[in-house]
């Protein structure tokens, strides 16, 4: 059986100058690593990033998380990944994470979870309830940005009504459900952000304002 041929990509956006230390860290576990910036006003750590020997694509422009990671997607599929894990750049994902996906993708699962189900707040907890109850998924970190991806699932992820979605989380979860792929997710720690507030959840009117919008998308998927 042939190695499971795996790519890291990093999405950013303004992650600088905390990334370095984590892409460091990355590099001892991984030998490859794709950093996505995507449209950060500063891009001048980009040279540095090119002298510690790490890959990666510039965007002109901000196209969102999810477009960054969909734009790796891409990547991986013309350069012949297996698969993919997507590891955030403002230190809260630890490799040891990151490597305990990769069983599962040489399982056969298509998008592999690793969650901290300790992460959050109440209002944050109560949403997940909320959510997993109307969308039929069992997931307990579902805005994990921790997650590993089959190359049948890349080929899904870029197209179609995911090209609509803005971030990683529930609706790509859901609309991956209904397309038949395999979801899985398995329980990892994480450390504090370094960077910047969540940008799902930054506080408890974000994620009312989160639940009314994906409660519409599921209603409206399931139609």
């Amino acid at each position: 059986m042939k190695n499971f041929n795996v790519l890291v990509l990093v999405p950013v956006f303004n992650e600088w100058p905390h990334l370095l230390p984590v892409l460091k860290k990355l590099r001892i576990h991984f030998s490859n690593i794709l950093l996505i910036d995507d449209g950060s006003d500063d891009k001048s750590y980009l040279g540095l990033i090119k002298e510690e020997g790490v890959q990666h694509l510039d965007l002109p422009f901000n196209l969102g998380h999810w477009g960054a990671i969909q734009t790796g997607f891409k990547y991986a599929l013309i350069k012949g990944f297996d698969g993919v894990i997507t590891f955030d750049g403002d230190g809260q994902h630890l490799p040891e994470g990151a490597l305990r996906l990769v069983p599962f993708l040489e399982q056969g699962y298509d998008v592999v979870i690793g969650g901290d189900p300790n992460r959050g707040g109440y209002s944050k907890k109560i949403c997940r309830g909320v959510l997993n109850r109307f969308s039929g998924l069992e997931i307990n970190d579902f805005t994990s940005g921790l997650r590993g991806y089959s190359r049948a699932a890349m080929g899904h992820l870029v197209q179609g009504a995911f090209l609509s979605l803005d971030y990683q989380d529930l609706g790509v979860l859901f609309m991956a459900k209904k397309n038949g792929l395999q979801i899985f997710e398995i329980p990892v720690n994480m450390e504090d952000r370094q960077g910047e507030k969540s940008k799902v959840f930054p506080n408890v009117a974000s994620v009312v304002r989160y639940l009314f919008i994906t409660l519409t998308f599921i209603i409206a998927r399931r139609i």
